[in-house]
């Protein structure tokens, strides 16, 4: 039988579109393996499940399967320590993720400049320093911000990596940043919003130096940017400053108007995201009280027609903010893990229509216990995700490609 060894991670999405355009097509029907077809192909990765590379006509049957299920689960990624919050990169080239050892304060981050990369390389390997809170640059692919803190100095530093390159510090050193997002327009100017104690501040610099800023731009936390710049999607406190009470805006820069998403409940909100096409954003929402679930917010970013929550006891990670709701490239669902159909340490996938709220439960193979923080590939035809979870103690990352969305 002949065999393929790959020493880096082949495209498996590429592999996979091939066989979803191809399926319809005339197959050996009495032979197990196609012509000119590995039969046995070594990813250089743990398979979950199957153990074996599936072949063509396998592939050509699960996507004829009208009920989505999984095709192929590995283990991307592992170590001695606990990994967080995978993030795609806007093009799909790229992941990003967190290593973090609770009890002692340490947080790294990790990042796959190529998915073909055997290992992913480390951003900074000086111990005293703690990472997190990472961002792509929207209109950058290759660009990323993060927040880092050292012990003994007072406040956070925001770093920034330009087009893949080394990062280094972006703003004033002392003061308080959380949840940098920088944005590249076509004519080389950057932008960059932060929060600042209570505050989302923006500055801009071209390559000559800084244009302006920082200028304060309006009450508010976690703000992401627009593709076109013009928008920020934020979480703002409720209407007359009531401390418990929270909603999401849509700000647009220029005139300073401010939609409101609300959340429908009296509560808490976090991790606002865009759908692919903008025209709605999602994000967490949690009713004030001890015990209460999240659930997802999805709302039309234009305020003219309302919300709608999905999901019950949605997964959420209780240590670290994640990059929020996960969708996937249609714009069409939100997928998730929920407690609501938890077995023991497994819960499944949902996937939830956001204008119908109908529910597609998936299950993958139930080795993989306690997952967190899904990240669906935004560019890929084929379903490809990439989430943490556990087959023995540490948490590790994993990559799931379904049959189809």
């Amino acid at each position: 039988m002949a065999r393929a060894c790959f020493r880096t991670r082949p495209n498996l999405a590429q592999v996979l579109a091939l066989v979803v355009a191809v399926w319809a097509g005339p197959g050996a029907a009495a032979a197990e393996l196609l012509e000119g077809e590995f039969g046995d192909i070594d990813l250089g990765r743990p398979l979950v499940e199957p153990t074996r590379f599936p072949t063509i006509q396998q592939l050509r049957e699960a996507v004829r399967t009208p009920e989505i299920r999984p095709v192929v689960l590995f283990r991307l990624y592992g170590s001695d320590k606990n990994h967080y919050l995978p993030v795609w990169s806007g093009d799909g080239r790229r992941l990003a993720f967190q290593r973090s050892e609770i009890d002692v304060r340490s947080s790294k981050l990790l990042l796959f400049a190529s998915m073909a990369q055997p290992e992913p390389s480390l951003l900074s390997d000086e111990e005293d320093a703690y990472d997190y809170m990472f961002r792509w640059v929207v209109n950058s692919p290759a660009s990323y911000t993060f927040v880092r803190i050292r012990p003994g100095v007072a406040g956070t530093r925001v770093y920034l990596s330009e087009e893949g390159g080394k990062p280094g510090p972006k703003l004033a050193q002392g003061a308080r940043y959380a949840h940098a997002a920088a944005y590249r327009r076509t004519d080389g100017i950057w932008r960059i919003v932060y929060q600042q104690n209570d505050q989302v501040v923006q500055e801009a610099w071209t390559d000559r130096g800084p244009l302006e800023g920082p200028l304060p731009v309006t009450a508010g936390a976690a703000p992401r940017w627009s593709r076109d710049g013009a928008r920020l999607l934020l979480a703002r406190m409720g209407p007359g400053g009531e401390q418990d009470a929270y909603e999401m805006v849509v700000w647009r820069l220029r005139t300073g108007e401010a939609t409101p998403l609300p959340a429908g409940v009296r509560g808490l909100v976090r991790s606002p995201t865009w759908s692919p096409d903008e025209r709605h954003a999602a994000y967490y929402v949690r009713e004030l009280g001890e015990g209460k679930p999240w659930r997802i917010r999805v709302c039309p970013t234009d305020g003219d027609r309302p919300g709608r929550t999905l999901g019950n006891d949605v997964r959420v990670n209780a240590i670290f903010e994640s990059e929020g709701p996960s969708w996937e490239p249609s714009g069409r669902r939100i997928w998730f893990f929920s407690n609501e159909y938890q077995e023991q340490a497994y819960c499944p996938l949902v996937a939830a229509d956001i204008r119908t709220g109908e529910l597609a439960v998936v299950h993958y193979p139930r080795r993989v216990t306690n997952p967190l923080d899904l990240a669906v590939h935004p560019a890929s035809e084929v379903p490809e995700l990439a989430f943490v979870g556990q087959i023995e103690l540490p948490q590790d990352l994993f990559i799931l490609f379904l049959n189809h969305y």
